[in-house]
């Protein structure tokens, strides 16, 4: 019973003992080395450093890819545990247009995995560039606002190490174009890019040819192999043109009868006004118009570039013909005018029959009007008014429907100052009548303390007379109200038989009448 014993306890400790010798086998042993990636072209000497637990044993699945020994080059190598430096030697064998990968798998004890891979070269590396429908292409362009594709498409890992600062570089998403000046690409895929020129109001204008040496540079991942395509630009194109004027806006010019004051809103300017206009070599072509406002009623006239009859004036910089100064000549009374910069190719298009082209008909007052054109609005750089800008020393007045300005005229006369006790007597047409509407005029006095609060305090008040009866305030005769612009204002209704005789209105601040003006018929 001992012996069985005693036997049984052995085998125990035997089995034990073995199941420790291979538990300590399994951590001399150690992992496998994590794979590495090495990029290479044939004729190179790659080595891949590791450190193994236990012996080991290499083997390559690619012809090309061997491991030099003291025995020569060979497929398949071995050696014992430690810190190792192999060498490869990697040869044009098969070697095509395309890349090759070769696998280093190690075996170690019952472990076995690769340890790296190893990218070859293709023999040829390319990279060629398409437009967007596929066709070979030679060069990039540029767009000037719009942008042009592109795409890219190589054998090789590539990216873009030189792009000019003075052009942009986009990629179509989902969310609209991403602008992020980079090109990168994969082999076998086409990269698709977007590009075109950085204005600054100066370069857009000119083309840009092969032959300037400008290029967008693109290598490989090593940068051993570079690739470069020249950059062209047809330019921004004749048809197109872009301004930049003294203030943001182009509208609400104001200049002083002497042509000396020039402002808008807050800012004000002396004798002239400086634009930038930017066009395809600086070509392009200056038109004046000339708004006549009779009765609120406009008209125009076209002056071409170099009419001696034109009041406004404009000259270019001989240095920089991109250089527009803007000046307008002395004047007695308001008028109105509007200067547009026109590109060549369309100057071309539209001298023979200039007013057909700038100008059409707006009907949205409910009075069929002349206007200019939408398609030309664009090429306005500045619409003005010259008048006499003591707002004091003037009236404001509109015709109710159009909206448009009706000069106000000082005058002189000893029986309307005696008769109404003011020396500001001012006078303007009354607006001609329209069939199925009642036109009238909207005045705006333009004086201190003629304000709304001051109407509500019966502060401010108006007299309007018509053949000696002092007209009542009424839907049939007037109202005092404020205007678009939010300023009190008079409004004179047209009666329901046309003015016959002169109206009178007498513009009074705490009873004292402080203007007058005269409202004549249109057909006086």
């Amino acid at each position: 019973m001992k012996r069985a014993i005693s036997t049984m306890f052995s085998m125990v400790l035997i089995a034990s003992a073995l199941m420790l010798t291979a538990t300590s086998c399994e951590k001399e042993t150690g992992p496998i080395p994590t794979a590495q990636t090495i990029e290479c072209k044939a004729g190179d000497r790659p080595t891949i450093t590791f450190s193994a637990g236990a012996d080991w044993h290499l083997s390559s699945d690619a012809v090309w890819c061997k491991f030099i020994t003291s025995a020569g080059e060979q497929n398949e190598i071995s050696g014992n545990a430690g810190t190792h430096t192999i060498t490869m030697k990697i040869s044009d064998e098969n070697n095509g247009n395309n890349w090759s990968t070769a696998n280093i798998t190690m075996k170690m004890g019952e472990k076995r995995g690769v340890i790296a891979t190893l990218k070859r070269h293709p023999s040829e590396l390319y990279l060629k560039l398409y437009d967007i429908t596929d066709t070979p292409q030679k060069e990039i362009k540029l767009g000037y606002i719009d942008w042009i594709p592109f795409r890219l498409e190589a054998n090789f890992r590539f990216a873009a190490t030189e792009i000019p600062d003075w052009i942009e570089i986009g990629h179509k998403t989902t969310d609209g174009m991403v602008i992020d000046n980079s090109i990168t690409g994969v082999p076998g895929e086409q990269t698709e890019a977007y590009a075109r020129i950085v204005n600054n109001g100066e370069r857009e204008r000119y083309k840009i040819g092969k032959d300037e040496g400008y290029v967008i540079r693109l290598s490989d991942e090593s940068g051993a192999h570079t690739f470069e395509f020249p950059i062209i630009y047809e330019g921004m194109g004749s048809d197109k043109i872009t301004f930049e004027g003294p203030t943001d806006h182009i509208y609400g010019w104001e200049v002083s009868l002497d042509g000396k004051e020039l402002h808008q809103g807050g800012y004000t300017f002396s004798n002239s006004l400086d634009f930038t206009i930017t066009a395809q070599d600086d070509n392009y072509m200056v038109i004046c118009i000339d708004k006549n406002i009779k009765q609120g009623i406009p008209s125009y006239k076209v002056y071409e570039e170099g009419d001696e009859e034109c009041w406004m004036k404009f000259a270019r910089d001989t240095d920089d013909r991109s250089s527009l100064t803007i000046s307008i000549d002395e004047s007695d009374s308001m008028r109105h005018g509007a200067i547009m910069v026109v590109p060549m190719k369309i100057w071309n298009t539209i001298r023979g029959d200039i007013d057909s082209y700038i100008f059409d008909t707006d009907a949205s007052s409910g009075i069929e009007l002349p206007v200019i054109h939408n398609d030309y609005q664009k090429y306005v750089i500045m619409e003005f008014t010259q008048r006499d800008l003591n707002k004091e020393a003037t009236m404001y007045i509109y015709h109710s429907i159009t909206t448009l300005e009706i000069e106000a005229v000082k005058i002189e006369d000893a029986t309307l100052v005696e008769k109404y006790g003011t020396e500001n007597i001012y006078s303007c047409q009354f607006v001609s009548p329209i069939e199925g509407k009642r036109p009238g005029i909207i005045i705006d006095p333009h004086i201190t303390d003629w304000t709304t609060d001051c109407y509500e305090s019966r502060n401010a008040s108006a007299e309007v007379w018509y053949n000696g009866e002092n007209l009542k305030i009424s839907d049939d005769e007037y109202y005092i109200g404020e205007n678009k612009d939010e300023a009190l204002a008079l409004h004179l209704w047209g009666p329901k038989a046309n003015y016959t005789d002169d109206v009178h209105i007498v513009f009074k601040v705490n009873g004292e009448a402080k203007k007058l003006l005269v409202v004549t018929p249109p057909t006086k």
